[in-house]
């Protein structure tokens, strides 16, 4: 069975779960580990990662609070930074305000993050999967319509029913103007591009790592 749930409600997690913070931390991610990380340490709040980076020097700090890169963090939250960043071998500290929030609240099963970045690659590693739950991040102040889009499209691709990817990825580009914190051209771009990457990244043992 594949379900969708509000990661900030839900208390019944299932086998697979997979995290989808759309703008921008689930696209964020991929493109990180994509640059050659060797992986991420996620973080609820920047007071953590900073004590991390304190006790950790070499590690590379990205992340936001409320949309912003905090003080002392080398990297915002933007696929667009992070593009052609050189994090080769690097261990990342990452922080967001939604997908991390989300993340801690994950009792039980294997988690993965996606988006539209790796779309293909996520239907491809659990395509078949039995209990399979779909979790938009939203926002402290409710639904965020990208998240719950695209966990729409993830749906319908996992069971084999039809649907238009293109509308649906349009209705998605219409959802910027409505969001709390403004993204800029470059990110909401990179968050658009379909199959950019084909890494899904997991979530074992404290780290998210590539395709373990």
């Amino acid at each position: 069975m594949i379900r969708i749930a509000d990661g900030r409600k839900e208390e019944n997690w299932s086998s697979i779960n997979i995290i989808i913070d759309i703008f921008r931390s689930t696209t964020t991610i991929p493109v990180i580990l994509s640059r050659g990380a060797r992986y991420i340490v996620p973080f609820k709040d920047v007071t953590s990662a900073l004590n991390f980076k304190r006790k950790n020097k070499n590690v590379v700090l990205i992340g936001e609070k409320y949309g912003i890169k905090p003080p002392f963090f080398d990297y915002d939250n933007s696929p667009a930074q992070i593009i052609n960043a050189d994090l080769e071998g690097k261990i990342i500290a990452f922080t967001s305000t939604n997908g991390m929030y989300v993340l801690s609240r994950i009792k039980r099963g294997r988690i993965l993050f996606s988006s539209l970045v790796n779309m293909s690659a996520t239907i491809k590693k659990v395509k078949g999967k039995d209990d399979i739950l779909v979790v938009p991040s939203n926002r402290p102040i409710g639904k965020a319509v990208e998240d719950n889009i695209f966990a729409e499209m993830l749906k319908l691709a996992l069971e084999g029913k039809n649907y238009d990817r293109e509308i649906l990825v349009n209705r998605i580009r219409e959802t910027k103007e409505n969001t709390v914190v403004s993204i800029s051209t470059q990110d909401l771009e990179i968050c658009l591009k379909l199959d950019l990457l084909d890494c899904v990244p997991e979530y074992i043992e404290g780290k998210i790592v590539n395709d373990p």
